[in-house]
């Protein structure tokens, strides 16, 4: 009883933070899934760069970087989907992140000890984008348990601004890694830390995860199936719109890095590529975890939206490997905002109906879908047209992106309030 007590006592800060939500969430809980969001954004925070660094450095042709980094992308686009109706169906969430964790990070920890072969470093690209996929649903997951509908928000601005904080410190910690051993350093470091993140997911109590809440559904209800779902216009014009803006998104970080060494920059620039934008996200994700109950979703996600397009056209004009790390502060606002947000619409839309891991998973399958098809762009567009062209033609995409979520995405916010007042 004295544990208890100390435990409600410790937690008042998250209780009130989450005013409304299922029940009070411990500091342990609390701290489990931040550590979790915190550790696997270093898994992945920096890689891709590095990677397209590391080949680079290997001979590789722009080309042959745009299809490595391309599998990664193709192995979260057909995980993705899959892997939000899994967790929907999972009622052991923090194991399926650990073990999706671990295999990870074994993947990334094997590319410095196999060859630079097409074989080798597209297979195990391609399969830690397979596993990849279970991170985005199975942590909405772990937070709608944890927290309900009414303190998701909330949570989601501490989630998300601790997974950038994760990122920063990978990006300050590859800033020394290079200098002692180059992008063979990282590659390493992120297979240690996918230890830490597979075990602090196991600092959440379980008795404070509820699990049939994760999927969405009261503990009462069938879970509604995915086709019905889509079925709702405001989903499809959704998925249309986050679709366009990674289709723009995606391949950019990578792009810059090549850039970055293109204009005769070195592998800590390119560290400052991740680094800068991380340190942006941090207060802009806490922000957007407040703003978007006080001004509504759509609001807050159009700020995002329209960073988008002026960032990438800003990356066409830069000379410099130092004006292109200042122009990369831009993509704090856009990714802060979106890993907020997408998870408060996505839980509206699906609020009373379950299938909110399904849902979350179809909505990343558009960041997958970015993830695929715009490294292929890009190799193509940087090898025949260069890269001011290939930043040109992204920016389109995202104007396209921007129209299309101002114009026709509509806010969904109040689906879920009404029901949270009673």
């Amino acid at each position: 009883m004295v544990d208890e007590a100390l435990d409600v006592s410790r937690s008042q800060p998250f209780v009130a933070a989450h005013a409304g939500s299922r029940s009070a969430l411990s500091w342990r809980s609390w701290a489990g899934i931040n550590a979790a969001n915190f550790f696997l954004a270093e898994v992945t925070g920096v890689t891709l760069p590095f990677v397209a660094s590391s080949l680079k450095d290997h001979g590789w042709s722009p080309f042959g970087i745009g299809v490595a980094t391309a599998l990664a992308g193709l192995g979260v686009f057909l995980m993705q989907t899959p892997a939000g109706i899994m967790t929907d169906r999972s009622r052991g969430h923090r194991r399926l992140l650990a073990v999706a964790s671990l295999v990870l990070g074994v993947c990334y920890g094997l590319l410095p000890l196999v060859p630079p072969t097409p074989l080798l470093w597209d297979s195990l690209l391609f399969l830690s984008g397979a596993v990849q996929a279970f991170f985005l649903p199975v942590l909405g997951a772990l937070a709608l348990g944890l927290v309900g509908h009414a303190g998701l928000s909330r949570l989601m601005g501490a989630n998300q601004s601790f997974n950038h904080a994760g990122n920063l410190a990978a990006a300050l910690a590859a800033l020394g890694l290079v200098a002692i051993g180059g992008a063979d350093a990282v590659f390493y470091a992120v297979f240690a830390v996918s230890l830490l993140s597979a075990a602090s997911v196991y600092l959440i109590r379980g008795n404070e995860l509820n699990e049939a809440a994760a999927a969405g559904a009261k503990t009462d209800e069938k879970t509604v199936g995915l086709r019905e779902l889509l079925r709702d216009r405001r989903v499809q014009l959704l998925f249309a719109a986050t679709a366009l803006f990674h289709l723009a998104n995606a391949p950019v970080m990578p792009l810059v890095a090549q850039n970055v060494k293109e204009l005769g920059g070195n592998d800590r620039q390119v560290a400052f590529v991740v680094l800068v934008a991380q340190a942006v996200m941090i207060p802009v994700a806490l922000l957007a975890g407040w703003l978007v109950d006080l001004w509504g979703r759509k609001p807050v996600f159009a700020i995002g939206f329209i960073a988008l397009p002026v960032r990438i056209a800003l990356y066409a004009l830069a000379q410099t490997p130092e004006q292109l790390i200042w122009i990369q502060t831009l993509d704090g606002i856009g990714a802060g905002i979106y890993g907020v947000v997408i998870v408060s619409m996505v839980a509206d839309l699906t609020h009373g109906k379950g299938g909110f891991n399904a849902l979350s998973g179809l909505i990343a399958t558009a960041l997958s879908i970015g993830g695929v098809i715009g490294p292929l762009m890009t190799g193509a567009l940087t090898q025949t047209l260069g890269y001011s062209v290939a930043f040109g033609v992204f920016a389109g995409i995202a104007a396209v992106a921007a129209a299309m979520f101002l114009v026709f995405v509509p806010e969904t916010r109040n689906d879920s309030q009404p029901q949270e007042k009673k």
